[in-house]
């Protein structure tokens, strides 16, 4: 019989289990299934060793073995059944390999089969805590990853994090998801919490997180409700009701809700609020309702190395490539381009984040992506500087090795001729596309040979972004000309390009393709590119700038407005083909329907999926780029600060949104492809 990690095995098959263990040792056992068993599979193993002490007595040390404690607001969880899985190749496909029951004091062991590897979990249920039995609608997890061995603490604070990050891989409380994104979403937790204790991760309580964003005491509020659930000190029913998500369907558990919370965040924020406890269990907690239930992180390195980047692309492993307008200064008396591209793993220990030089990397703007080969590309846009150690050229790319060895000269590819370029693309035969801005061009480099360049087409006002739709035809955005132009896989014009005009398409930036043959254009309403040395962009004074435009496989045009829409710059679509855009003021990212329609609540492309104030977070600068990575977060950079008339006008580092977005296979190459 299939079960869920909610339901009860059955007692007396526990008890018995139990009693087992108590003759010789006084020790209660696990109960163990059969390696590789399906979930919910009753088969009993050959007689063990005991797993936990009943009575308080020392825990059994056998290798390969997860040794724990299960708690609530730091007290032990007695009797509570403890499962050990294996996640599946898709959502709600786990394994369910061990079973057993935590002592008086919440210990508890869980021998791990020696066969298969895989992404493992926790989940807890039932027992007794602060003198009452924990509800059934309370379910503790904990991610494990590959983790096989060691001490590990089930609590709340590990609920919010393992259902945050692997938001995108749950489905009615079982896990499961292609590689690297699972592999990945676990780790993420690692950032929030610290497996071993259970306590609050340091990244997450130090800056630039910590008490300087609203992430900290969100996470807070949201512990403390799983633990206001376990210890019936809030209303949990009303808590599960609050978080339904944008289908109508009710989570049935605590950790069907911290999975459900990521993907709806605006469904109800103050039902969800009224549930923190009057005594939260975690501090600080939001003094009030957020408009929406977001967890992000910012990451900045060391904090002197960003300067102004510009957009992100993922690696065949979900590392996130950064390029970087300018170098890092305190104080700007000139913008001297930056001369590296930043390469970061937000899942390793450490998040180390390495830089990468030469090939002419020369004041990266926009443009970024990698090759079907795995190489990296990106476009040197250059950025002003009179008294520079080496001067802008603003008239090359630069190729990368998956290493991040540069195979460009030192002064970067400069046949095209190019000029201030900005997107940088490859389709998946390898050829790569460039919008020249400053002199209004698309250049291919068929094969990804810059000697065997081609200037596509001139006239293309101020060329901004590329993209390759689902057809393999090429989109580019002329932000001057506000139009956007269509070109077959050989760069022949596509019937009735160029599309659209000044009605439709208001300074037009980034372009991202979906699944079905669409693309989306941000049309920022405001910024003229800067495409020639000594020009700067205007500083925005209003919040109603902006719009994003459909455009269809055969250049039928639609315009969308709402969802926050503040001076949107870059684009991108997820694994259900529905639209991010980063926005350029406001601290906010847009969602917006796509061209599925089966994958949108309303039903209708275009309808706003976030609020009219946009998913906020005061981590947020001015933003250019997001992007969506393989384990489903969204990925902004924090171009400019959000006062920009100071001494260094750029902004620093990167904010990731945790487990908000379907997830797309990386690197994207075209369109998007799903895990």
């Amino acid at each position: 019989m299939t079960t869920t990690p909610t339901a009860r095995p059955h007692r007396a098959r526990l008890r018995r289990a139990a009693l087992a263990g108590l003759v010789g040792l006084g020790l209660a056992t696990a109960l163990l299934l059969q390696p590789g068993g399906s979930a919910g599979a009753e088969t009993t193993a050959p007689a063990r060793k005991p797993a936990a002490s009943a009575d308080g007595g020392t825990l059994v040390r056998s290798a390969g073995a997860i040794q724990g404690r299960v708690e609530v607001a730091g007290r032990p969880v007695r009797g509570a059944e403890v499962r050990l899985l294996r996640a599946g190749d898709r959502p709600g496909h786990a394994r369910e390999l061990r079973i057993t029951v935590s002592d008086r004091r919440g210990r508890f062991v869980l021998p791990v089969p020696r066969t298969g590897g895989g992404e493992l979990y926790l989940t807890v249920t039932h027992g007794r805590t602060h003198g009452r039995r924990v509800p059934d609608m309370v379910v503790l997890a904990s991610a494990l990853g590959e983790r096989a061995s060691g001490h590990v603490v089930v609590n709340e604070a590990t609920t919010v994090a393992a259902g945050y990050a692997l938001a995108q891989f749950a489905r009615h409380g079982w896990l499961g998801g292609a590689e690297p994104g699972l592999g990945n979403a676990m780790l993420m937790t690692r950032n929030l919490v610290d497996l071993r204790t259970g306590r609050r991760a340091p990244f997450l309580l130090r800056s630039p997180n910590g008490t300087a964003t609203q992430t900290l005491p969100t996470f807070d509020a949201l512990a403390s409700i799983v633990a206001g659930c376990a210890t019936r000190t809030n209303d949990c029913g009303a808590f599960l009701t609050a978080a339904t998500d944008a289908w109508g369907t009710r989570p049935r558990t605590t950790w069907e809700a911290m999975s459900a919370l990521p993907k709806n965040p605006t469904g109800d924020p103050a039902g969800v609020f009224a549930q923190v406890p009057r005594h939260p269990a975690y501090r600080p907690v939001l003094r009030r309702a957020p408009q929406d239930w977001v967890l992000a992180l910012q990451f900045v390195g060391k904090g002197r190395q960003f300067n102004g980047p510009g957009n992100v692309a993922f690696d065949e492993h979900g590392a996130v490539w950064v390029i970087n307008n300018a170098q890092w200064a305190v104080r700007l008396k000139n913008v001297c381009p930056g001369l590296g591209i930043f390469k970061l793993d937000p899942f390793a220990p450490g998040r180390p984040l390495e830089e990468y030089t030469g090939g002419g990397i020369n004041g990266a703007g926009f443009g970024i992506g990698f090759d079907p080969d795995g190489h990296l590309w990106a476009g040197n846009f250059g950025f002003s500087g009179d008294k520079c150690t080496t001067p802008p050229t603003s008239d090359s790319v630069t190729e990368l090795r998956p290493d991040g060895r540069p195979v460009s000269p030192d002064q970067g590819y400069q046949q095209g001729p190019l000029s201030w370029p900005q997107g940088t693309v490859s389709d998946r035969s390898g050829n790569i596309w460039i919008a020249s801005c400053g002199n209004s061009t698309l250049v291919r480099y068929e094969g990804g040979d810059p000697d065997k360049s081609r200037l596509v087409r001139r006239g293309i006002g101020r060329a901004f972004d590329v993209a390759v739709n689902a057809d393999g035809n090429v989109f580019v955005t002329a932000n001057q000309g506000q139009q956007v132009f269509g070109f077959t896989p050989r760069g022949k014009a596509l019937p009735g390009s160029p599309y659209g005009n000044g009605s439709i398409f208001s300074l037009p930036l980034g372009i991202a393709s979906d699944r079905l043959g669409n693309t989306w254009v941000s049309n920022s309403g405001l910024i003229p590119s800067p495409c020639k040395s000594g020009e700067g962009l205007p500083t925005p004074t209003g919040t109603h700038y902006g719009s994003v435009v459909q455009v269809g496989p055969r250049g039928h045009l639609t315009k969308y407005a709402g969802a926050g829409l503040t001076i949107p710059w870059g684009i991108a679509v997820d694994g259900d083909d529905n639209v991010w855009v980063a926005n350029f003021g406001g601290q906010r990212v847009s969602r917006l329907c796509g061209a599925r329609v089966a994958t949108c609540p309303t039903g209708h492309p275009g309808d706003p999926i976030s609020p009219a104030g946009g998913y906020s977070f005061d981590g947020l600068q001015r933003n250019t780029g997001v992007e969506i990575d393989p384990s489903g977060n969204v990925w902004l950079t924090n171009n400019w600060k959000k006062v920009p008339a100071q001494a260094n006008p750029f902004g620093r580092g990167l904010v990731a949104f945790l487990g908000m977005a379907p997830p797309v296979r990386a690197p994207l190459i075209g369109a998007p492809q799903l895990p």
